[in-house]
């Protein structure tokens, strides 16, 4: 009886040791598992991308919003003054759009508090259908005020600022400035696609005969805008995964493993470091869109007037220009992503470049038509490629030097000051001349320069940035 109480008393001092060490030796084991999962999420949200569908669908509207902004440069003249006014009511014309787009994105960014964010993106296509069709129908009303009437519909609907907000929720900082150069870049094709389509269609214009006060030269890019946007709203109900509704109002702060409830609507004022990174990024983003608009409008003025090119040669010189422009900072986008450059030393680089291609643009005085359209074509394409290329890193910048629940707000305001710059980048440079255009745009290059280096080490990503 005794031997057997002292082998079961072995038995359990046995069994006990062997939970014990079984114990002490796993929990190591799952604490290693958990840093190795917590460590692969992270990497994986750093690296996340949206659907496929609803990037291509985001890139597509950029094209559409950039072509429905200059489309209508090439026939402004000739529209406002066959309605009585005169060019510079054309410039208004052309700038108003982008201009009333900032009322437009402060009242989406209300909206997104209480409607999908594929609700508000609909709303704002089918709002855009109605001005394409009001703009062709001011031929036949007879009123030039129905032009500005019409461009105020489609800038305040423009929805500009939707696709940077889509951005900077659904594609993780890893990816961010890739797609950010993409974006850019399908801006830039934009401004390429948009007065080729007005040349072809003033060419069917004139090829099958067609010239009423419902449908001309001056009136088809509206009636064919109001169609390109009727499509894409059908392909926008069909294909678009819209943003879950808690990403868009309150942004859970994640901490371990565990999600905490979410923030209170009121987040902590900037610090006047980040304050003063953030308005070097909108003043980058302002002096970007001030130039890629004013340069088409520049460049036709220029050509019609200075060259005597008719309105299709200057659309299409003007369409290859930025094609050119475009095609290249495509190919920058995947370059800078596999380099892994720093955004900061990118905006640096690309301001200067800047500064070196208005060289090309001042007024030489050269006889020579084929040096002078030379000149010209290095010195615009070297402008627009270094400033798309400084937009897309501002913007990246932008997104990641703030925590995630103030995302909507910078993102918003970063578009503001792009619609500020496409707006009067269209009017100001519908003045300038020859002499003046280069030394204005060097003057705006060293300034965003100088701002770049001053506030580079105020740059950095915020610890709590998405």
């Amino acid at each position: 009886m005794a031997t057997m109480t002292a082998t079961m008393t072995e038995t359990m001092r046995e069994t006990k040791e062997a939970e014990a060490c079984s114990d002490s030796g796993s929990a190591p084991s799952v604490g290693k598992d958990v840093s190795l999962s917590s460590l692969t999420e992270l990497k994986e949200d750093k690296a996340r991308m949206p659907p496929f569908a609803s990037l291509a669908l985001l890139h597509y509207f950029l094209v559409l919003v950039t072509v429905n902004l200059v489309i209508t440069i090439p026939t402004a003249n000739e529209y406002a003054e066959r309605l009585g006014a005169g060019r510079l009511f054309a410039g208004l014309m052309i700038g108003i759009m982008p201009i009333v787009g900032i009322a437009g994105n402060l009242f989406n960014q209300k909206l997104l508090s209480f409607l999908p964010f594929k609700h508000i993106w609909i709303l704002c296509v089918l709002f855009n259908v109605l001005g394409c069709v009001l703009y062709a129908l001011a031929g036949l009303m007879r009123f030039k005020w129905t032009l500005l009437i019409a461009r105020g519909i489609m800038g305040f609907f423009s929805a500009f600022s939707l696709p940077s907000i889509y951005v900077s929720r659904t594609v993780g900082m890893e990816r961010r400035s890739e797609v950010l150069f993409y974006f850019s870049a399908f801006l830039t094709l934009g401004c390429a696609i948009g007065p080729a389509l007005a040349a072809m269609l003033e060419a069917s214009m004139k090829f099958i005969k067609i010239n009423n006060l419902v449908l001309d030269s001056d009136t088809i890019p509206g009636w064919f805008m109001a169609v390109l946007y009727l499509f894409f709203a059908g392909k926008l109900v069909l294909f678009f995964q819209d943003l879950p509704r808690d990403s868009i109002v309150a942004t859970p702060e994640v901490e371990g493993r565990t999600l905490r409830s979410p923030r209170s609507p009121k987040t902590p004022p900037m610090s006047l470091q980040k304050m003063a990174a953030a308005c070097a990024c909108f003043w980058q983003l302002f002096v970007a869109s001030t130039v890629t608009t004013g340069v088409e409008v520049y460049t036709i003025n220029v050509a019609r007037e200075g060259m005597g090119w008719s309105i299709a040669s200057a659309a299409w010189y003007v369409a290859l220009i930025m094609l050119v422009s475009g095609v290249v900072n495509l190919s920058l986008g995947k370059i800078i992503h596999c380099m892994s450059c720093s955004d900061v030393v990118g905006l640096l680089a690309g301001e200067a470049l800047a500064c070196v291609g208005c060289l090309f643009l001042f007024n030489f005085d050269v006889d020579s038509p084929t040096v002078r359209v030379s000149l010209l074509t290095v010195g615009l394409v070297l402008v627009l490629v270094t400033q798309s290329f400084a937009r897309a890193l501002a913007l990246s910048i932008c997104s990641k030097i703030v925590p995630a629940e103030s995302i909507n707000t910078i993102m918003t305001t970063a578009t503001i000051f792009m619609s500020i710059g496409r707006g009067g980048g269209s009017i100001i440079c519908s003045v300038l001349s020859a002499d003046s255009f280069a030394p204005v745009l060097l003057g705006l290059f060293s300034v965003t320069l100088a701002m770049t280096l001053a506030t580079r080490k105020c740059m950095k990503p915020d610890v709590k940035a998405s």
